[in-house]
Formats: structure tokens, sequence, C-alpha cells
């Protein structure tokens, strides 16, 4: 790949003769061969990524539509260094929420708080947490309520019920993609 300060070809881009592709890479016109197709079968794993990545193209697209979601993947592009607002909403589809400093405490009136800072490359849709019996069933399942501190999401339940040792803390994060992540946390009386 060449770069051109050439006046001639100064903002161009695409394909000339089947041979150069011509295209616009951080303010630059670069000049590189033309892409040959494989001739060989793709893998059952390129297969697969390539499918993920219409995907992520298909998610992006929709996106746009919104004009809030627009303009926070502009940000999102501009601040992490990234080509467009189209790179920023495809590297979200790929990435899932994160959750950190997960525990749970107990204030002086007895109510159990369970607490995570959750975050993710966009924006967190949603956080359910769910209290499981030691060895049983789910006993509740409640949303998160978020509030929004250092670009941190903060989720706090408060449980009045009374617990037993072991008792499970299921926390279930949602980005806008979709993508889920899931910690569990034991409740030690």
């Amino acid at each position: 790949m060449a770069k051109t300060k050439s006046l001639l070809t100064a903002g161009l881009r695409g394909t000339v003769g089947g041979t150069l592709v011509f295209r616009r890479l951080n303010g630059e016109t670069v000049v590189a061969a033309a892409p040959v197709p494989s001739s060989k079968q793709p893998s059952e794993s390129q297969v697969m990524q390539r499918e993920r990545f219409r995907l992520a193209s298909l998610y992006a697209k929709r996106e746009f539509n919104d004009p809030e979601l627009r303009v926070e993947n502009e940000l999102v592009a501009k601040v992490k260094k990234l080509p467009s607002a189209r790179a920023a909403a495809i590297a979200d589809f790929f990435r899932s929420p994160e959750i950190l400093n997960a525990k749970t405490s107990t204030d002086q009136s007895g109510i159990v708080i369970v607490e995570a800072i959750v975050v993710d490359y966009l924006r967190v849709k949603s956080v359910t947490i769910s209290v499981n019996a030691p060895f049983g069933p789910v006993i509740l399942t409640v949303n998160g309520f978020l509030g929004i501190e250092n670009k941190n999401c903060t989720y706090l339940v408060h449980i009045s019920e009374i617990l037993v040792a072991e008792t499970r803390f299921e926390i279930a994060a949602t980005d806008l993609p979709g993508n889920v992540t899931t910690q569990s946390l034991s409740y030690q009386v």
C-alpha cells in the first residue's frame, strides 16, 4: 500500500482497471493492489465469522435509524479514535458488557444490597439480578437501578427477605446489541 500525494489521484476512491484500489485512510489517499478472491473453500470458522460480521453490519445500519444512538456512536468513535461511527457500532456488537466489583452488603436495618459496576463499549441496556435458593429454584428476579457516575453504571437492589447462607445472586448485564454477561455471587450471613 502506498500513499499518493498527486493532485490527479487526491480524493480518489474505488477500483481502477480491476488492479488498483484507491481509498481514503486517516485523511490521506492510499493505493493498493486489488484483492484477489481465494479459490479455496472457506473454513467453518471463517463462514461463522463472516456471518457475525454481516450481523454486526446490519446492527450498525439499524442504529443509524435512531438519531440519539447515531450521535452516541459518533462520540464514541471520536473518543476511541475510530474511523467512523459505523466502526464504533460494529465494535460494540463484538464486545460484551463487563461486570466489575460485584458485592453484597447488609445495611443497619438488615436489607441486603447487591451492588455491581457494569460497563460496556457504548451503553448497558439492562441488568437483572436473580436471587436463587442455595440448592433450589429462583426466589426472585428484579431489575437493577441505573445510576451514572464517571460513565460507569451502578446497580443497587434492595432485598428485604430474610436470606440464608449460600443464597446465590445471579447478575445478568445486557447491552444494546443483545450481548449478555453473567456473574454469580454467594451470600454469606
